[in-house]
């Protein structure tokens, strides 16, 4: 008899005093007023733990975990990653990102390997427990070998189902070179799995430049790269096996281009459509009219798009206004795309939010002018759009507010839209900000703290003034309700929501085995099994769960070796080691 042995990862946390503020003028302030820093990003555990880091002066990078009440975990001070000599100037980069253990991935762009009075940088990658350990060493690992180019930028990260890590970026060898894009795959231990000459997107003549790209997790050991292609910024996809070849025969065109020299980060947003495909959004004036539209495209899993109108993508706006900054993401509970953006009149002296949801076949949901969240009110404008969940059924839309033309009078704010039908919670956005008084706010993140419970935000505070050393970082806490801080039972709750969400090993037989799956609401989900080399082996289940607990069997008729059994639904990742001897 075949035995089969489950490791699972056990779920902590740790109770402590609450550090949130209870109120917005009582929010977490990190650093010092002589204490400047340059940038900063967060991320949740599954656990309900968060993970925050920091580039501050000397071009030191520093990160902290804070539990679900505001508790550091690491120390009264912040932890240094690295402090190795950086560039002058920096480039867009996603620095952070946490696995499904609750590692933090840190990525630093430096100057350690370049020659004396050059500037050609490295990217070195940490892994960090949740405990502080330097997983993969105090140094990190070189993703590009050391190599140092003369520019490295747009850093991207996922996550694939046998817990391998994928990066990729852009880089030009010299100031002449064409843009190139590399991706690398990186085992859970710190290796490099690709040779990256043989994944590198590139040009053999150098005439034809690729950038800006981004990664998304396809499942079943893949992972789906956007790219732009061309000096019209061609959008393009590529579907990479775990092996790093494409699994399609030829790249998806998503959109035939034309964005010119905008940075492509200010226009688009990508993400993955809940099906193993990808989602696009962005604006553009492709009619020269100054009135910029909203567009989607869906790419299918196997590289088909997926609306009728092909290259033209899915238009979504038809006000007659202006529309900017768009954000998009997979909605389970509707199976549909929820789409969120600006608005402004033409002279953009007055500007409102809209959001939309879309079929898979590319109807508008909500009608042609979609739901509006914010409309049209004097001088009041709006940026830094961002949507994350919440109860199931909804979506928490984030943004920032300015209340007229002076400096400074700036909101984070928070609104809830049903996705079914659009219909919002509160008559009027929450607001969850006002740190000593009005003040000029920028940069805002959000990440879900606690599966449907609450979200942790930061923001870059300036003041009342424009006063060039005066940057202040706050954190807090936003709950479903539209507080922020700490509720008197925050400790209690937030643990036993964090363990509702489960997968475990519940018997087996000569031939099969019994998976015990529990999940907090009504969510798609996916249960595969793949080997240790990241190939799918069996798929016991993919569908619709109600919430509750349920019994997944499959048949485990597979040789003796290492397996991973991945349960992946719209609210979390869980991942059980199987050892079949």
């Amino acid at each position: 008899m075949r035995r089969i042995t489950s490791l699972i990862a056990i779920i902590y946390a740790v109770v402590a005093l609450a550090q949130w503020g209870k109120s917005p003028t009582e929010a977490l302030w990190i650093n010092t007023d002589d204490s400047y820093f340059y940038a900063y990003d967060l991320q949740s555990t599954p656990n309900g733990n968060t993970w925050f880091w920091y580039n501050g002066e000397g071009d030191v990078h520093y990160v902290q975990l804070y539990d679900s009440t505001g508790v550091a975990l690491l120390g009264d001070e912040l932890m240094m990653v690295s402090d190795h000599r950086d560039r002058i100037t920096g480039y867009i980069n996603q620095t952070l990102f946490v696995d499904r253990e609750g590692n933090a991935i840190v990525v630093v762009s430096d100057l350690r390997h370049a020659p004396a009075n050059t500037e050609y940088g490295t990217y070195t990658a940490y892994k960090i427990s949740q405990e502080g350990e330097m997983l993969w060493g105090e140094e990190g690992v070189s993703l590009d070998g050391g190599n140092g180019t003369h520019i490295n930028a747009c850093m991207g990260i996922t996550q694939l189902s046998d817990d391998s890590y994928v990066f990729t970026w852009t880089h030009c060898g010299d100031e002449e070179e064409i843009f190139s894009i590399d991706v690398q795959r990186v085992s859970p231990d710190g290796q490099l799995l690709w040779n990256a000459e043989e994944t590198r997107l590139t040009d053999p003549e150098g005439k034809v430049t690729y950038f800006w790209p981004y990664i998304v997790d396809a499942g079943m050991g893949q992972c789906i790269l956007v790219f732009t292609k061309g000096s019209g910024q061609e959008l393009c996809a590529r579907k990479l096996d775990f092996d790093g070849t494409p699994v399609w025969s030829e790249d998806a065109r998503i959109y035939r281009g034309g964005f010119l020299s905008t940075p492509l980060w200010t226009l688009i947003d990508v993400e993955p459509s809940g099906d193993g495909g990808v989602i696009v959004t962005w604006y553009d004036d492709r009619n020269y009219t100054n009135i910029e539209s909203i567009y989607m495209s869906y790419v299918k899993p196997n590289g088909e798009l997926g609306f009728s109108s092909g290259l033209d993508a899915e238009k979504l706006t038809y006000s007659g206004y202006r529309s900017l900054s768009t954000a998009c993401t997979y909605d389970p509970a509707s199976d549909s795309f929820i789409a969120f953006w600006r608005e402004a009149t033409h002279g953009q002296s007055q500007y409102r939010l809209v959001v939309q949801s879309v079929s898979k076949e590319g109807e508008l949901l909500w009608g042609e002018e979609g739901k509006i969240v914010e409309d049209f009110c004097g001088d009041v404008s709006y940026n830094d759009l961002l949507m994350r969940t919440a109860h199931d059924g909804e979506l928490a839309l984030f943004f920032m507010r300015r209340n007229g033309l002076e400096y400074g009078n700036v909101d984070v704010c928070m609104q809830i839209v049903n996705t079914h039908t659009g219909e919002l919670r509160w008559e009027t956005c929450q607001v969850l900000t006002d740190t000593e008084g009005i003040t000029q706010k920028n940069e805002i993140q959000v990440s879900n703290m606690l599966p449907n419970g609450s979200w942790i935000f930061g923001w870059d505070d300036r003041g009342t003034e424009s006063i060039p050393d005066y940057k202040r970082l706050y954190l807090n806490r936003a709950n479903y309700d539209g507080t922020v801080g700490n509720k008197a039972d925050a400790a209690v709750d937030d643990i036993e929501v964090c363990q509702k969400t489960s997968l475990e090993l519940a018997s087996f037989t000569d031939e099969n085995a019994i998976f015990a799956v529990e999940v907090v609401a009504d969510t798609q989900a996916t249960l595969a099994i793949h080997n240790i080399n990241g190939a799918c082996v069996a798929v016991p289940f993919e569908g619709r769960l109600q919430a509750g607990a349920h019994c997944v069997e499959c048949n485990i008729d597979m040789p003796a070796g290492i397996y991973l059994a991945t349960l992946t639904t719209s609210h979390d990742v869980k991942t059980i080691k199987l050892i079949i001897k």
